[in-house]
């Protein structure tokens, strides 16, 4: 396969698992779309005196959320004296809404409609945009270009003026393709986006309409086996490798107002986390059992990396990121809209 991708469907080494998106068909790459978590399995803290015992949380079919459901299933947060009630959304743009409008307390999400929310200030009423815990972050193999053999698309050199397959444009899908373009001297600005659901990507190169497309798993798998397919190029290396791509928010309101529950969350959050890095053949059964893909896609998927510990730092990344392809049209200070990690000893 073109650029280093020989060889790509060898089962994923354990460092790198994390996740992508289900077989849903009205997926857009707000649902997307780094280290391992080093917790004691010991929940640290007050088990009494929450603030509020029982919490909403906004969730999607992405198998990045492989370790909330090994917590759900595990009893971590009911350790932590918490029960959680999930509440599915269709997007990250949906389930941002739903944080928005009140109608769920913690919400999962890619990063970019956490932050296009802030920018705009849309929760400003509520205290704002607040990230609680990571989720994931975009491992090599895990977020790829692909084209049929035939394209004339055979390397990143060859994307100028282009028809690309994209979910939406101001993603962290097409945000990962202009950055890697733009780093290889490539005019990004020539491409032609074509939004097109995650489910049909592989329908959209096989008819010809596009040139080619981005995607992650488990629609790698699928564009490989239904169109004939091959990944082009990886989206998540140079100034874009390990880039955040997903994570947990509430609102200032409820934070401020509810931290011991706020904490609690995020030793639950950590213990799954680290069970899910701690052993893939835990994680297979709750990609099949919670975000819609079959066995053999399970065990063969490149996934992305799962993450729960918070880095101003490292997810600054994101709203430069959005800020320099002009996504959002002011600077944002991730370091202001995070919520420290509890300890977990």
């Amino acid at each position: 396969m073109p650029n280093g991708f020989t060889g790509r469907r060898s089962r994923a080494r354990l460092p790198l698992v994390a996740t992508t998106l289900a077989l849903v068909t009205t997926l857009s790459s707000c649902s997307l779309l780094g280290g391992s978590d080093d917790a004691a399995e010991t929940p640290a803290g007050d088990k009494g005196g929450l603030e509020k015992t029982n919490i909403q949380v906004s969730i999607m079919k992405t198998t990045d959320l492989a370790p909330f459901h090994l917590a759900m299933e595990k009893g971590y947060f009911e350790d932590e004296g918490l029960k959680v009630t999930s509440v599915d959304a269709k997007s990250g743009g949906e389930s941002t809404q739903k944080l928005v409008a009140g109608e769920v307390d913690i919400a999962y999400s890619s990063y970019t409609p956490f932050f296009l929310a802030e920018s705009k200030g849309a929760a400003q009423k509520l205290g704002g945009i607040k990230i609680v815990a990571d989720a994931s972050s975009a491992g090599p193999g895990a977020t790829v270009v692909l084209a049929l053999p035939t394209s004339s698309v055979k390397s990143v050199k060859d994307m100028a003026g282009k028809k690309v397959a994209v979910t939406a444009t101001g993603t962290i899908s097409d945000l990962l393709v202009n950055s890697t373009l733009k780093t290889n001297g490539v005019d990004y600005k020539s491409i032609t986006w074509v939004p097109t659901p995650f489910p049909a990507t592989a329908a959209a190169l096989k008819a010809g309409t596009v040139d080619a497309a981005f995607a992650t798993e488990p629609f790698i798998q699928d564009s490989e086996r239904n169109a004939g397919a091959v990944p082009v190029f990886d989206t998540a290396v140079g100034p874009t490798a390990d880039m955040p791509t997903a994570g947990w928010a509430s609102t200032g309101n409820f934070t401020k107002a509810n931290p011991k529950t706020v904490a609690a969350f995020q030793r639950a959050m950590q213990r799954g986390t680290k069970l899910a890095l701690s052993d893939r053949s835990l994680v297979e059964p709750m990609l099949v059992k919670y975000s819609g893909v079959d066995a053999e896609t399970a065990k063969m998927a490149t996934l992305l990396t799962f993450q729960s510990k918070l880095d101003a730092t490292r997810i600054q990344r994101v709203p430069d990121l959005m800020l320099e392809f002009e996504v959002i049209k002011s600077p944002l200070d991730v370091s202001k809209m995070m919520v420290p990690t509890a300890p977990v000893t």
